[in-house]
């Protein structure tokens, strides 16, 4: 899995990618942003393992994205939501 890289300043385009999986935000609203969340699952066992998820948020409205394994999954939400 590679790493999302964000590119641009909250509050100006922003444009996301980890080379397979884009998600751009044009902010049209104070507090839009685009971060990256990143979680270890299952730490201290054998199965542990890096996840991480991209999100952009604008007016409330959070889109998290996840590419694992070739599987690009999208969930759009209010909520905050963690890896």
């Amino acid at each position: 899995m590679a790493e999302f890289e964000i590119l641009g300043r909250d509050g100006e385009e922003q444009h996301a990618s980890n080379g397979r999986v884009s998600l751009t935000l044009h902010p049209d609203a104070p507090g839009a942003k685009l971060r990256k969340r990143n979680a270890i699952k299952h730490a201290g066992t054998p199965r542990a393992r890096r996840e991480q998820w991209l999100y952009g948020e604008l007016d409330g409205v959070r889109c998290y994205v996840k590419d694992m394994a070739g599987q690009t999954h999208i969930v759009m939400t209010r909520q905050d939501m963690y890896p």
